[in-house]
């Protein structure tokens, strides 16, 4: 199936790692330029190396208004089609281990820059006909996860946020979706992994065998089928697919719905 990505541009945040930088080898690898950020500067290097010609690097930290500003403006000075909102979650934590400041900088990492950002964005893609906004976010937006409270209440903002959103720039050809991942093997969920271990005081191979039980294939997800999810909402294939939010979870979510 041509997914017709070939030289269109798209922003991609996270792009060094995880989910992040499967999403920019699967663009790639359909012919499409990508602009990958990270905070980073060495390892975009290194991921433009073995990238190629489609690929530039942009080192940003996206809890910074100035860095987030700058980028827009770089970005849109730029055929962007399409921007792919991804950045480290939010740290671990139950409601009464936190701290008000770490709900400030839970905000600033997890929904502030994306707002900020998306309402930079808007009036290019309006004024060339279209484009495609994705967040990646997390299955805590449809059933919370347990010690990731600072995630399961920002990334739930997100969700109300993208929602709206998607309902106001329609017309204009734009569309914008969230989706959701569940249990992949990736830095993130090793990090989440070694807190829920602490807390049981289990080991770790342990807590991994207890969170892939809960899904129904019985095991961690493969960023390359997560990257495959996202090609098709960030290509024209997606255009009557807005306003969603889509986990890709192994049937992690019990929910009848997904």
């Amino acid at each position: 199936m041509d997914l017709q990505l070939k030289d269109r541009l798209f922003a991609v945040g996270g792009a060094t790692s995880g989910l992040g930088k499967a999403i920019v080898e699967a663009l790639l690898a359909e012919g499409a330029k990508v602009i990958g950020i990270a905070r980073t500067k060495s390892k975009l290097e290194e991921l433009g190396a073995a990238a190629g010609t489609g690929f530039e690097g942009y080192a940003a930290d996206l809890t910074d208004a100035t860095a987030v500003k700058n980028l827009a403006g770089y970005l849109n000075e730029r055929e962007l089609y399409g921007c792919v909102f991804n950045a480290g979650g939010p740290p671990t934590g139950r409601a009464d281990e936190l701290e008000m400041k770490d709900w400030d900088h839970a905000y600033q990492g997890t929904l502030r820059w994306k707002i900020q950002l998306t309402a930079a964005l808007l009036p290019g893609m309006i004024q060339r006909g279209g484009g495609r906004l994705l967040y990646l976010e997390s299955v805590s937006i449809k059933q919370p996860i347990d010690n990731l409270v600072l995630s399961n209440v920002m990334r739930a903002g997100v969700a109300g946020y993208v929602k709206t959103l998607s309902r106001e720039v329609g017309e204009q050809g734009i569309t914008c979706n969230i989706l959701a991942p569940g249990y992949h093997a990736t830095p993130r969920i090793t990090t989440v992994l070694k807190k829920s271990a602490e807390i049981q005081k289990m080991k770790l191979e342990e807590v991994e065998e207890q969170f892939t039980a809960e899904t129904a294939v019985k095991r961690l997800g493969d960023p390359k089928d997560f990257a495959a999810m996202a090609l098709l909402l960030l290509s024209p294939s997606g255009n009557y697919l807005t306003g969603q939010t889509i986990t890709v979870d192994g049937g992690l979510v019990r929910h009848i719905t997904g």
